[in-house]
């Protein structure tokens, strides 16, 4: 095969698995795999958040240097399970030439879930969050109805091509916005409640949970880009939320809304439909969704147990993480996905959306005691999501050197024998 349609297909099958929400690594190794499988030789990749790049020659000498810029990106788990499948079917020779080069243009090209279904399931988990965070009936319809709304402004305004931040202070604003004219019009008396379950949809779980991995594997520079991108992420949803507290300012005090249902069950049976519902958000195909939901329903009640009976929260954050990062990859390798399906819709319960809200709320009322003490606590949370979740991959890479070695060594000893 020609040396350019070998690099342009690693490089759009990098570029791919870059756009729909993979980690930076996961698109070197990509690239890197699927040149090697394809004949090219002294292969190195490169990227970062922005750019992908690959060099390779041909088995000839014939070099070739491609780089593309990654001018957008989105969330759709989907066509990067199907780049993990067009990866290995290239390393089996089960696609060759042509087939190669179409197969990565059909997954480009492959439709994610209808706007319609996106704005419910966007509502729906705002719904699911409004329980889970010991609100009232009314207070979940609310949300259901607000959740709608934001997402439908956001679908009108994607032609626009606005940047991520200016969408998120956009969705922020919006919710923050239609919680006051509800508790104005006496349909419930705090938007605390509201505003948190709405703007779960927006909280930069993707950016949190590939920041990590990427630091893992040994990427700190895309590493701390993302987790930049996650800065800004909640920065914009801090701003935009306070344009409704100050059009609706507070009267009297604030009661924080930052509750959980502890009753097992019924925390199991919310958070899995909230996961369920991201994700159809974040595009995970039909048969990974139940897997999803399982997975970070069952993180979120070892979560809630653990808190209330046996360690304190920080220590509950870090082991529920790692429950989910540690199944996520149990189940990555049995159904043959990356962990990431798995361990992004999964931790969605544990993001410290609510932490981030009410630290911005009590700026904005300019309660510098409890700005501090909750400020820090959601810190905290984050770094306990962060750790739980990086010594789960640690725990993986480490068992898949392992069995790796195990494997030459059992080869290298049954060669020797015979």
């Amino acid at each position: 095969m020609d040396i350019q349609i070998i690099a342009d297909t690693a490089l759009n099958a990098g570029a791919q698995v870059l756009i729909n929400g993979g980690e930076t690594y996961r698109a070197e190794e990509t690239m890197s795999f699927i040149a090697q499988a394809l004949g090219a030789e002294n292969i190195s990749s490169f990227v970062t958040p922005t750019i992908v790049m690959i060099s390779c020659t041909s088995q000839a000498g014939v070099r070739n240097t491609s780089i593309k810029r990654i001018k957008r990106r989105e969330t759709n788990l989907n066509r990067l399970s199907l780049v993990n499948d067009f990866s290995r079917k290239i390393s089996s020779k089960q696609l060759l030439g042509s087939e190669a080069i179409t197969g990565i243009k059909e997954i480009s090209e492959s439709p994610g879930y209808s706007a319609y279904a996106v704005i419910f399931f966007a509502a729906v988990s705002a719904f699911c969050f409004s329980l889970m965070f010991k609100g009232c009936l009314k207070e979940a319809l609310i949300s259901f109805v607000l959740g709608a709304i934001m997402k439908s402004c956001l679908f009108f305004a994607a032609p626009l091509a606005l940047p991520e931040f200016m969408l998120c202070i956009l969705g922020a604003a919006i919710t923050s916005t239609l919680s006051g004219v509800a508790v104005a019009m006496g349909l419930v008396q705090g938007f605390g409640n509201i505003n948190i379950a709405v703007l779960m949809a927006l909280v930069p779980g993707v950016a949190i949970v590939n920041a990590i991995r990427d630091c893992i594997a040994g990427d700190f520079m895309a590493g701390n880009a993302r987790i930049l991108e996650a800065f800004m992420i909640a920065a914009g949803l801090s701003i935009g939320a306070s344009v409704g507290l100050l059009l609706f300012p507070i009267s009297g005090g604030y009661q924080s809304a930052l509750l959980i249902w502890e009753d097992p069950l019924p925390a199991f049976c919310l958070s899995a439909i909230a996961v369920a519902a991201f994700s159809y958000l974040f595009n995970v195909s039909k048969k990974d969704i139940p897997w999803a939901a399982l997975i970070g329903g069952a993180g979120w009640v070892i979560y809630i147990i653990l808190r209330n009976d046996y360690v304190s929260a920080i220590s509950a954050y870090i082991i529920g993480a790692f429950i989910i990062g540690l199944i996520s990859e149990i189940f990555a390798v049995a159904l043959k996905r990356p962990a990431t399906v798995f361990i992004i819709p999964g931790i969605i319960p544990f993001v410290p959306g609510g932490g981030m809200y009410e630290t911005m709320l009590y700026a904005v009322l300019n309660n510098q005691k409890d700005f501090t003490s909750t400020g820090f606590a959601t810190l905290l949370g984050a770094g306990g999501i962060a750790l739980g979740i990086a010594l789960a991959s640690v725990f993986a890479r480490l068992y898949s050197k392992i069995r790796k070695q195990y494997k030459r060594w059992f080869y290298r000893s049954s060669s020797g024998s015979s």
